[in-house]
């Protein structure tokens, strides 16, 4: 489920003067999620991608 809530929580953090607020930074269990996640949903698509384009 970390990976949906830190998707949401990037979703909602918004930039003041330039800085994002202190309980909207990653912290690294939330960033590894969100590559383990992403990694998990592109790596599938390329795979596909590409065998689409042999045949």
């Amino acid at each position: 489920m970390t990976f949906f809530t830190t998707l949401s929580k990037l979703y909602k953090r918004k930039k003041v003067n330039g800085y994002y607020e202190a309980g909207s930074i990653l912290t690294p269990k939330e960033k590894q999620s969100l590559i383990v996640g992403f990694s998990v949903i592109t790596v599938p698509i390329i795979i596909c991608l590409i065998l689409f384009i042999l045949n």
